[in-house]
């Protein structure tokens, strides 16, 4: 194969980053505003708020892992619909429930779906592009996230979309305009794919059965590999720690300013777009800068700053206060999530890279650890403990990656923008 380093990314690899920016504008007008909405519409206690929203994260877990490995045996692009048309029918079903039951299990399809598509994305992003240009392929998709984050709670507060339950129609809208354009593309594409030989397919029972068979024996051996790694399980429980800080630090505003602020639900709007405008505007720069740096060093030092940001929101009063605690909490995420990005594709395996990113979702039961903690503290103490509880899970990373990230094989360099053929094998409903 020849050199792909310096050729055009694929038709594919575009929709997959834009499609990201849709899918984060569609998710701030309506998960940002989920506590508020349970709230409002529901009268939940903030303990029941913060169980509702953070026991999500166990179907996220199981279906990270589950769909990841199974785009490793069956190919990336279907089940790539199949989470889009899930999380859309999620949206929907929220729309209409009108009681705890429903928004729970509508709230786990959508942790299903969404989690399922997030590192079967990743995957298929890292198969399109030659290693060295994936970190920055990763940061492109970090800030078309952030960009979608930047217009969305502000036009949803703007509007009145902000805790409304008809926001669930618009994050369909929003979703299914991204599946149009993904399957459009993929269409467009098959042409020049060998359908014929697309993994999967059987027209027997017994061909049915030997498949299952193999999918089940894929699984098991994706699981073996994932827990034999250490250092993949050193970054999952690093990982854990900052995504109890991180993954739900809105529904901690928002419960933190719906119960104490008049005007708390426009200050969380401002402050959730200040933390997108401030990953949008600095984070490639900042990427750049550590690409040649030390990626466990880029994690610490942002596991620093958000501790401090954290912090910040503790004591914060005014408006001011909360905007300048969410620059800095943003800065630290602008080091963190490239560099575990980077990492993970760094350290898998070319025939086991979903596998490895699906198990990158396992760090996100700091998403109900977050959340549920955050509820507890602020029912029995306060806000200002709330964020500093909770703000304590990052110092812990900050000491395992001082104490153990530098020991593991493989992470203490920086990350290399290094040239690369793409992958030999490459399923042939995934090429573009």
């Amino acid at each position: 194969m020849t050199d792909t380093t310096t050729a055009s990314p694929p038709v594919l690899a575009r929709v997959l980053i834009v499609g990201n920016g849709i899918m984060s504008l569609a998710n701030s007008v309506t998960v940002p505003f989920l506590a508020v909405f349970l709230h409002r519409e529901l009268g939940l206690q903030p303990g029941m708020i913060g169980f509702v929203i953070g026991s999500s994260v166990f179907f996220s877990i199981f279906a990270g892992f589950v769909g990841g490995s199974l785009s490793d045996l069956l190919g990336r692009t279907r089940l790539l619909l199949i989470s889009l048309l899930g999380v859309i029918g999620s949206f929907v079903g929220l729309y209409f429930s009108h009681g705890v039951l429903a928004v729970f299990v509508f709230n786990a399809t959508m942790a299903l779906s969404s989690s399922s598509f997030g590192p079967v994305g990743k995957a298929l992003l890292s198969d399109l592009l030659p290693p060295g240009r994936r970190v920055k392929w990763f940061s492109y998709q970090y800030v078309t996230t952030n960009m979608g984050y930047a217009v969305g709670p502000v036009v949803g507060a703007a509007v009145g979309l902000a805790g409304d339950r008809s926001a669930f129609l618009v994050g369909a809208l929003g979703y299914g305009v991204y599946l149009l354009g993904l399957a459009g593309v993929l269409l467009l594409t098959s042409s020049s794919s060998a359908s014929a030989g697309e993994p999967g397919r059987t027209a027997t029972g017994e061909g049915q059965t030997q498949l299952f068979g193999s999918v089940l024996k894929g699984l098991a051996e994706s699981a073996r590999v994932v827990a034999t790694d250490s250092r993949l399980l050193f970054l999952i429980l690093a990982g854990l720690l900052l995504e109890a800080v991180h993954g739900r630090v809105s529904s901690l505003l928002a419960q933190h300013l719906s119960g104490g602020f008049a005007d708390g639900t426009a200050i969380l709007g401002y402050v959730l777009t200040i933390n997108a405008v401030t990953v949008v505007v600095l984070q490639l720069s900042v990427s750049k800068f550590m690409d040649k740096r030390n990626p466990v060093a880029s994690i610490v030092v942002g596991g620093l700053l958000t501790v401090l940001g954290m912090a910040g929101f503790a004591f914060a009063e005014e408006l001011w206060h909360f905007v300048a605690a969410m620059v800095v909490f943003s800065l630290g995420e602008i080091l963190i999530y490239p560099a575990e990005f980077a990492i993970i594709d760094r350290i898998a395996p070319e025939d086991r890279r979903g596998s490895y990113f699906g198990a990158q979702t396992f760090a996100q039961l700091g998403v109900f650890i977050g959340p549920y903690t955050g509820g507890l503290l602020l029912a029995a103490y306060g806000g200002t403990t709330m964020f500093l509880g909770v703000g304590s899970f990052a110092l812990a990373s900050v000491v395992i990656y001082l104490l153990v990230g530098r020991r593991i094989p493989g992470l203490a360099g920086p990350v290399a923008e290094r040239s690369a053929e793409r992958p030999k094998e490459e399923h042939a409903d995934d090429v573009a």
